[in-house]
């Protein structure tokens, strides 16, 4: 853990706005993708001045409180994550072969590549009952919130294991293969949320310090994230 010695708890507070949550998943899921899994995702980062993200380049006219908090931060690095593609339903027999061919394990009764984040995200959403952006109702979801949060909970496991922490950098919906690890931390702070709204609005506030254009409403989620509606 990162030494906080001598800051009072408004600048330590300060000091972690953003960050992305470390999770410690102990469930038998992550016990069993941890005996399956040969190394992490690649992870790389470049050093050159166009390897870093302004965000005041990004920001509108009237940002909000906290594109504000973002935009006052220095240039972070931009990271890139490796993608192990995972078959569709526009996919070829000899795609999802390979795929499946490709190092897919067992794990719990369903057969997927280890490192393929798309694949714990899927699960996780079909355990919930749930299709992938659907919203959660006051009544919660109709399948098994606590099964679905142990296979989120894999897939933010093996992310972490490829990213610095603490994490407070770049990591960009736009580029395609970034996607799945992005989708992965929405999946489970949605679900998250459906068992404690207070645990997961950090994950969505990080998840909006890593992509400051937002392309997955993570903003919304957060306080200060838009604008209040002016009353008349």
């Amino acid at each position: 853990m990162p030494m906080t010695l001598g800051l009072t708890k408004e600048e330590e507070a300060g000091a972690f706005e953003g960050v992305m949550p470390w999770l410690r998943a102990t469930g038998e899921i992550t016990d069993l993708v941890k005996a399956k899994l040969d190394r992490p995702l690649a992870a790389w980062t470049g050093t050159a001045d166009h390897d870093l993200f302004d965000a005041n380049d990004h920001i509108e006219d009237r940002p909000t409180p906290l594109e504000k908090k973002i935009a006052a931060l220095a240039p972070r690095p931009m990271w890139r994550m490796e993608r192990i593609w995972l078959p569709d339903g526009e996919s070829s027999p000899e795609e999802d072969e390979a795929y499946e061919k490709a190092a897919c394990v067992e794990i719990d009764g369903r057969l997927l590549h280890p490192r393929c984040l798309e694949a714990y995200a899927d699960f996780a959403y079909s355990c919930a009952g749930l299709d992938e952006g659907e919203g959660i109702d006051e009544d919660g979801v109709p399948g098994d919130l606590e099964e679905a949060l142990e296979w989120a909970e894999a897939g933010v496991w093996l992310i972490q294991q490829s990213l610095p922490f603490p994490f407070r950098d770049v990591l960009e919906y736009g580029p395609i293969d970034n996607r799945p690890a992005i989708r992965m931390l929405l999946a489970y702070a949605t679900l998250l949320r459906a068992k404690s709204p207070r645990k997961a609005t950090p994950w969505f506030r990080a998840l909006v310090y890593m992509d400051p254009q937002d392309r997955i409403g993570a903003r919304y989620f957060v306080p200060g994230g838009t604008h209040r509606a002016k009353s008349r």
